[in-house]
């Protein structure tokens, strides 16, 4: 693979990531008010639980074929480390 190409995916893979939504905040606010929490309150909002563990996994894809795409780059040797590396 050339090292544009490679380039190319990376810049495909990181536009493709979706911008970051923590997705235990709903279930924060949700659960969160259930004191003490119960087997049946997370039962009754299993749905919740459901659809944001689908959003979680999917911000995981996302990541990990940005990593795969850099994995792609080719080294590239330096003539000088650069500042703050």
């Amino acid at each position: 693979m050339s090292y544009q190409t490679a380039i190319d995916n990376l810049v495909e893979a990181l536009t493709a990531v979706p911008g970051y939504d923590n997705p235990l905040n709903p279930i924060y606010d949700v659960l969160g008010r259930e004191r003490p929490l119960t087997l049946r309150a997370i039962r009754q909002h299993s749905q919740l639980l459901h659809s944001w563990a689908d959003q979680a996994q999917d911000q995981t894809f996302a990541v990990n074929r940005v990593i795969l795409s850099c994995k792609q780059i080719p080294p590239t040797p330096l003539s000088e480390i650069p500042l703050g590396f």
